[in-house]
């Protein structure tokens, strides 16, 4: 090969894309080894700094080592068509020659550096891209509402990952098959608002919620305590209690208890003629003998006809705790939960009316909510009860700031996200959720009806006003709070309460 003079390096480097090549991949390099730094010694954790150390700034690196390389092609390339002979721009490996030697040293010391922080960036990028931050916070808009709901869930400490993808390779590409299409309908802003939900293509939840919770193993009861709080005009804060024991658990051979639905010796599978799950028409539950039995309501389209395999659904885990770490609650039980917490002085006269009123009114933007949900609050206890604002201003100023406060963590106009939009089938206040199936509607052949008795999944152990409790541990019939008219006995809880 022809002599390059005092060139350091093989002459074919020496052209303006190898030198825009290697200016690029030099400053990435270092930029990448300060992150590094920043990262492998910081005490803290930065969104940014993973989205530019391990998925933004390794792509240039790369581009900058490719345009070196075909700068050094292109230089050969018009070599060869420049030298007659057998010479023609032939790069020989020559390490008799200082340049050839030269050009092996660096690429070979290019190489290892490349290689080591390839694996090093490829490993911190994997864990960055399965980090809870990356999940909620690099679509700010778009997982708000999802993240901000999770950050206030039992499952806080719990990785998105966790529970969306779970564990082996097979799901891990698809997650990221499925994030590819949404960082498109996130750039082109055609994501839908809110998200839809179900999600057809989740996971089972054998293999994501029953690698911590095992239905099959016995716990026994679990208690609820409610606290419900109404005021009147006068200011007379009123309160009702109630306690009650959820019969979680399904032993062995025992068919009751909410488990049960979801024991080993009991499948349960269902058609829903809605999206969302919520109009259940037709069920079968098979026993620990193989015994099948099929429910359906009198307008089941398959009252007399097995269903399409693939509408029906058998039930698991998410078809009760549909929100399990994403929950946005009604204004309704916000404010109740609120006020037991003392964020809510229950003294304000119709604190908790104003207040569910103010948080269920629809808005545009969460800015103009808050404006809007403060003023109004504001102004009617400034306006309507001039004399009780005066003695209790720092009380009010207080409490509509929890309003505020419970308003931002709940519901998201910029995405449509509120509590009526996707519905909570863990019991049946607000949404229909065990009543779907447990309606008294639901009939077999022979007659059987699924059981619309409450005592089946809990048990009434105290209710009544605060001054008044009735306790029994042998479990009390319900009383409505408003006892003038009994048609609440014949309707389901969903159709009066609205969360509103």
């Amino acid at each position: 090969m022809k002599s390059d003079g005092k060139k350091i390096i093989t002459g074919y480097f020496y052209n303006p894309l190898s030198f825009i090549g290697a200016i690029l991949a030099v400053l990435v390099l270092m930029a990448e080894f300060v992150l590094f730094g920043i990262d492998f010694y910081g005490h803290y954790s930065n969104l940014y700094l993973g989205l530019g150390t391990y998925l933004v700034l390794p792509p240039f690196l790369i581009l900058g080592i490719l345009m070196i390389f075909l700068g050094f092609l292109l230089e050969r390339r018009k070599a060869r068509m420049g030298v007659a002979g057998d010479q023609k721009g032939r790069f020989i490996f020559d390490f008799s020659q200082p340049q050839t030697r030269n050009t092996g040293i660096i690429i070979v010391v290019a190489a290892v550096i490349f290689m080591i922080m390839t694996a090093i960036g490829t490993y911190k990028a994997f864990h960055y891209t399965e980090s809870v931050a990356f999940c909620g916070l690099l679509c700010h808009e778009v997982m708000k509402p999802e993240y901000v709901a999770y950050q206030n869930s039992p499952h806080a400490r719990v990785k998105c990952v966790d529970c969306h993808i779970g564990a082996g390779a097979g799901w891990y590409v698809r997650s990221k098959i499925s994030g590819a299409r949404q960082v498109v309908k996130t750039l082109l802003n055609s994501y839908e608002r809110p998200i839809p939900v179900p999600v057809h293509n989740l996971r089972p939840a054998k293999e994501t919620c029953e690698e911590c919770h095992w239905p099959g193993k016995s716990f026994g009861n679990i208690e609820q305590d409610r606290q419900y709080y109404s005021t009147g005009s006068d200011g007379q804060p009123a309160h009702w209690t109630l306690r009650m024991l959820m019969h979680v658990s399904a032993k062995e051979g025992n068919s009751q208890g909410i488990h049960a639905h979801m024991s080993a010796n009991n499948k349960v599978s269902y058609v829903a003629s809605d999206e969302k799950r919520q109009v259940i028409t037709w069920i079968r539950s098979v026993n620990d003998a193989g015994v099948a039995t099929v429910y359906t309501t009198k307008d089941s389209p398959y009252k007399n006809a097995e269903p399409p395999q693939g509408k029906i659904r058998q039930m698991d885990c998410m078809d009760c705790h549909t929100r399990p770490s994403h929950h946005y609650e009604a204004p309704m039980p916000l404010v109740n939960r609120a006020i037991a917490e003392g964020r809510i002085d229950p003294a304000i006269p119709l604190i908790k009316d104003k207040a569910v009123a103010a948080l269920a009114r629809k808005y545009s933007t969460e800015d103009e909510a808050v404006a809007a949900i403060r003023t109004s609050l504001l102004a009617y206890y400034k306006e309507k009860q001039a004399p009780f604002y005066t003695a209790h201003e720092k009380n009010i100023q207080g409490s509509v700031d929890a309003v505020v406060d419970l308003f931002k963590h709940n519901m998201f106009p910029e995405m449509k996200v509120r509590w009526d939009v996707y519905p909570d089938n863990i019991g049946h206040m607000i949404s229909p959720g065990c009543f779907r199936c447990h309606d008294g509607e639901h009939q077999s052949n022979a007659g059987k009806v699924v059981t619309r008795d409450c005592r089946v999944c809990h048990a009434i152990i105290a209710q009544g006003p605060a001054d008044n409790v009735e306790k029994s541990v042998d479990g009390l019939p319900f009383r409505h709070p408003f006892d003038g008219d009994e048609s609440w006995k014949e309707m389901n809880c969903a159709d009066c309460h609205s969360g509103s």
